[in-house]
Parts: structure tokens; sequence; C-alpha cells
């Protein structure tokens, strides 16, 4: 994380707005879990806490951060900022909100991860199968750091990771939403393939093809679906409020994916996992904002974070609360984030004992 000083106005802001870890409108915070070190797989969790869902007070609080906040955070170049806004299109930001222009809108590069991540040659019988699907979160480290590795140990289970890094959960306004004219691979795509309505054709030249030809869906337990940062990279629109279901929305990506994983594998749980809190740089290294008061011109990035537990809320699915459940947030961006988007190996442990706590929560349920 490169100048560590700024995180002091992000902190600032925090306080202003009542986001992050700290106070949230949930009215509950719970600890990050802690792990007990062991050998092999005796690695024990602490007991699982219930999965987080959306609340009316997460509305509320959406909506407060629509408001003007933090007048000291107004950057000199603002009212330029909310002219360009206007003349887009785009809704401009509230008073101590930052727009961030296009060059500023990217991801970085996740620099030389080793691959180690091993794919199950067979499912073993009476294990978890868990099938990952998301970004470069999970795709940028396929090895023992990782989040599907650490989930996979800390579980038991065998670990599909079917990631493709820079992929969004909705299309772009420039791909088609038919099957036969499909070439995205977005959320959607890899579940339309999944599901036996693309060809697998769709992950040539991915880590995640080798692993989909390995992997027999109908053993699955478990669907992870990460995605949200580059939804908010991309300007995506949260949602469509005359079709919940608009392909080229977040939200109705999401309520897409679950309802064809449901037809197809009924059996199977799905976790949606939200985006995780972010501090965002321009390319100049220049500090611009964080997930709370960053607007990519439609939404800051804390909303499709809420609006991804509002879709697991509606669509009872379990949610991963990537944003504000795994104790990142201002005061711990630099440990827990390594170039302020992708997590560290820190924030990546605490992310897999979050994720395993929710799902062998789900099994002492399923197993009563």
């Amino acid at each position: 994380m490169k100048k560590t000083g700024v995180c002091i106005l992000a902190m600032l802001v925090m306080l202003a707005v009542g986001c992050g870890a700290q106070g949230q409108g949930s009215g509950t915070q719970e600890e990050e879990p802690q792990g007990t070190e062991a050998s092999g797989d005796e690695m024990a969790l602490t007991k699982p806490q219930p999965a987080q869902q959306s609340t009316p007070e997460m509305e509320k609080e959406n909506e407060a951060n629509r408001k003007p906040v933090q007048e000291a955070a107004v950057d000199s170049g603002q009212t330029a900022q909310e002219e360009a806004a206007t003349d887009s299109g785009q809704a401009a930001p509230g008073e101590g909100q930052t727009l961030l222009s296009a060059e500023d809108l990217y991801e970085p590069e996740i620099q030389g991860q080793d691959v180690t991540e091993e794919i199950p040659e067979k499912h073993r019988v009476n294990k978890l199968q868990i099938v990952f699907l998301g970004d470069s979160i999970l795709d940028g480290y396929r090895n023992e750091t990782g989040i599907a590795d650490l989930t996979g140990m800390y579980c038991d289970a065998d670990v599909y990771n079917l990631a493709m890094g820079g992929t969004t959960a909705a299309l772009s306004t420039d791909e088609s939403a038919e099957y036969e004219k499909w070439t995205s691979r977005c959320l959607q795509g890899v579940v339309h393939v999944i599901c036996g309505n693309v060809g697998d054709g769709l992950l040539d030249g991915h880590k995640a093809k080798e692993v989909y030809e390995s992997c027999d869906f109908s053993d699955t337990d478990y669907f992870v679906l990460e995605y949200g940062m580059n939804d908010f990279l991309s300007s995506i629109p949260l949602n469509d409020e005359g079709d919940v279901y608009d392909p080229y929305t977040y939200v109705g990506a999401l309520r897409i994916a679950v309802q064809n994983l449901r037809e197809s594998y009924p059996d199977a749980q799905i976790v949606l996992c939200s985006p995780n809190y972010a501090h965002f740089w321009s390319s100049d290294g220049k500090y611009l904002g964080d997930g709370n008061m960053s607007s990519n011109g439609v939404a800051n990035l804390v909303e499709y974070h809420r609006v991804c537990g509002n879709v697991a809320n509606d669509m009872k699915t379990l949610f991963m609360d990537g944003y504000e459940g795994i104790g990142l947030d201002a005061y711990t961006a630099d440990e827990y984030l390594e170039d302020g988007i992708h997590l560290s190996e820190k924030g990546r442990e605490a992310y897999a004992k979050k994720l395993s706590q929710i799902i062998l929560k789900c099994e002492e349920t399923r197993n009563n």
C-alpha cells in the first residue's frame, strides 16, 4: 500500500459517515474470526457465526451516504468534475464525495504470483465440494495463501476455482445476452457454461477451463460467487427498477446467476460475496478516496456491497460480507490491502476464515 499517511483522511471520513467495520447500521459488530495453528487438516476455527443479511438499517445508511458529507474531503477540482459528470449524463457526487475519472477506474496488476493451487483429481466421498466463481480477488492468488485454498483447508473440502481476473458480474453494453451470440466471461457467462447454456470455449486460455473440465458440478455443495469490484470500476449500473433481472446491471446479473444455478443444481447452497472495502489511487500516486467517498458516476463502492446483501436477503442465499465483515476498514487498510484494491495475505486469510465460518455454520444447520 503506498502513501500510508493519507489514510488519516480516510479515517476522518469513516468517522463522519459512520461506515466501515466500526459502528455499522446493522447494529452489530462481529469480531474477526481467529484460527488455531495446526498442521495438515487439523486447522481449527472458532465457533462459526450466522451469515450476515442486509437490514433496513443498511438501506437507511445507503441513502445517507448519497447526501453531502465531510466538506474537508472535497477535491480542489470538484466543480470541474461535477460539470464533467453532468455533461456525460452521470450523476455528480455529493459534497464530500470524489468522482473518479475513467483513467482512475482501473484495476492494479497483481505481481508475479506462483500458481500451486491443485485441482482435485476426483471429488472425495463424504467431503464438501466448493466451487468458486469470481474475479482477480480469487484468480490472482492460486496458491496456499489464496482464498480458495485456505477455505478448502478450513472446511476440509475439495475446491474448484473458476475465477477469472478482470471480470464483472454484469454484461457490458456492447455484449449480447442471447445464448447463441454469447461471448462474455462475466459471472453470467460462467454460470451459463456450468449449466450447459453456452459452450465451454468461453473459458479457453484461462485456468478456469482446466478446472471446469475436472469438476462434476452435480457434486457441488456450495457455489461461492465473488464479484462487484470490476462492476464498480466499469461503472456498471446497480439495478434497473423496471427489470430486476436486467443482465446489464449488477443486481440483475447476481439474480440471474442465482436463479440459473438453483434450477440446475437445486441441492447446492449459494454464497453471494460482496466486494471488499478499497482505497483508490491515481496513476501518478495521488490518493483519491475510499469505497465510501469515491463515486464512479453511478454509485460508491459501498453501495455495490449493500445491494449484494439485498439480493442475498431477497433470494435467500448465504451472504459473505467482504466489505465490513472481515476487519478491513480505513484503520486496517495498510495491513489488509496490498495495492488499495486486492487483499494482502493477511486480508485473504481473514476473508477465508469468515467465509469458512459461514459455510461450516450452514453445515451445522443442514446436518441437524
